[in-house]
């Protein structure tokens, strides 16, 4: 760790205090209060506590009250309950004073509560480090989303981008497999060279092997010129090739070859030119069973596997739908040189319901045909169901009647948030929940609120 991490030791007993910071001063700069008002305090003026470790009966204002003053200001922050009283308060009141990272009783073996803390600064630290990686990814790589899912994708972008590893991308079509291609070029150690990326969907043979290995004049009809391939451009950078998937059995064994030996030829030349490139793949069909039907080669399939990013359909990462909508609409609006176009909230509330047949890409060019065809600078619901051809119903969703409301549920918890700028207090009194129940709910839906 660049530094050493900042807790917070809350007991009203000296003693306690005193072994507490004992406990925990080698390893952390330890800030310990009496009271759970001192708490208060320290936690609205310092944002650089990363776990709290509190007790629960304490004269004034007991653990459970302070812990959901605390909550209010920090949701974030990790609570570890250490009292000496463990049955003197019920589940459901624990619960309604914020459920806490742990519970510690105060006669249990101070290795049990130090693995505790110990977890909890993790877990808090790699949150951070998330909301940083999430930034990251917008200002450097243009990709937007702060949901579980695509938090993973980052992640996994600064592990393996400085490394040789292959990568395979699957995903459905507009998910946004080239960004993330792009984005671990760059951070890998060839980002200085170049980046060659070719799409094999729906290409004659023919035209695919000229594009990726070159040929020469003359070499077949419609070779006037000399010309190198994607392999020979990018030598000693990057080969993104997108929907492999769909690539001959032919150029595939040509492929194979150059990942094996680092060897290709031009069509029509017995020259042998070595190559040294690094090859990242995305597809939107099931590898193996292509590999069944015989369409896809299973030897190059293992060469080409390395890691595996997936990327999810957009009905799937709906949280990160507003972000995305105001992310489009003002590089948009920027590019033409115009007034910022604001989505009014039913116009937001129908893009988060919409399904999002064509994922990011979609929903992309819908926000800008909307800035292009709204008559003012304020954008309708009318207007985004007239152009989307839909009721203005929800579409219908797949999946079990349980799956069905949990999706519903999940939709409409996302919406409130967006109106209320993710305020979970404001958010819960707009859909009449106690906050500490909608928290729970948000929990429960593995809603990421960045």
């Amino acid at each position: 760790m660049d530094r050493r991490s900042k807790i917070l030791v809350v007991d009203d007993d000296p003693l306690v205090l005193e072994a507490l910071n004992q406990t925990f001063m080698d390893d952390y700069e330890v800030m310990a209060v009496a009271s759970g008002n001192e708490a208060i305090a320290i936690i609205s003026s310092d944002h650089t506590i990363e776990t709290i470790v509190l007790d629960i009966k304490m004269a004034q204002l007991d653990g459970l009250k302070t812990a959901s003053r605390l909550k209010e200001i920090n949701p974030d922050i990790p609570i570890i309950f250490h009292t000496g009283y463990p049955g003197d308060y019920s589940e459901d009141e624990i619960e309604k004073g914020h459920q806490p990272f742990d519970y510690v009783g105060k006669n249990e073996r101070p290795a049990r509560l130090r693995r505790a803390v110990r977890n909890a600064v993790n877990f808090y630290r790699l949150k951070a480090g998330y909301t940083d990686l999430a930034k990251l990814a917008r200002e450097e790589f243009g990709m937007v989303g702060k949901s579980r899912a695509m938090l993973d994708v980052y992640r996994t972008i600064e592990k393996i981008g400085p490394t040789d590893n292959k990568v395979m991308i699957l995903g459905p079509t507009g998910s946004g497999k080239e960004l993330v291609a792009r984005a671990i070029h760059r951070r890998s150690q060839r980002a200085r060279k170049q980046l060659a990326i070719f799409n094999c969907n729906h290409k004659a043979p023919d035209l695919v092997e000229s594009e990726l290995f070159g040929h020469l004049k003359g070499s077949f009809t419609g070779a006037v010129a000399d010309r190198i391939g994607m392999f020979e451009y990018a030598d000693g950078g990057t080969v993104f090739l997108d929907e492999i998937g769909d690539l001959d059995i032919t150029t595939q064994a040509k492929i194979l070859r150059v990942l094996e030996t680092g060897e290709m030829q031009r069509i029509g030349s017995p020259e042998i030119i070595r190559v040294d490139v690094r090859l990242i793949c995305a597809t939107h069909h099931i590898l193996p069973q292509r590999i069944i039907e015989r369409r896809f080669r299973e030897d190059l399939y293992y060469r080409l596997k390395g890691v595996t990013i997936a990327l999810p359909p957009l009905r799937e990462r709906r949280e990160d739908i507003p972000d995305l909508i105001d992310f489009f609409a003002r590089r948009y609006c920027m590019k033409l040189g115009c007034a910022l176009k604001i989505f009014e909230p039913a116009a937001r509330d129908y893009l988060i319901e919409y399904d999002w047949p064509g994922n990011v890409r979609q929903l992309l060019d819908t926000v800008q045909s909307l800035i292009d065809l709204s008559p003012s600078y304020y954008v309708t619901r009318k207007e985004v169901a007239n152009y989307l051809v839909l009721s203005d119903s929800p579409a219908e969703g797949d999946g079990t009647f349980a799956q069905q409301i949990r999706d519903f549920k999940r939709t409409l918890i996302l919406k409130s948030l967006d109106r209320n700028k993710k305020n979970i207090s404001a958010a819960a009194r707009e859909l009449s929940l106690d906050p500490s129940n909608l928290r729970k709910i948000i929990r429960d839906l593995k809603i990421t609120l960045g």
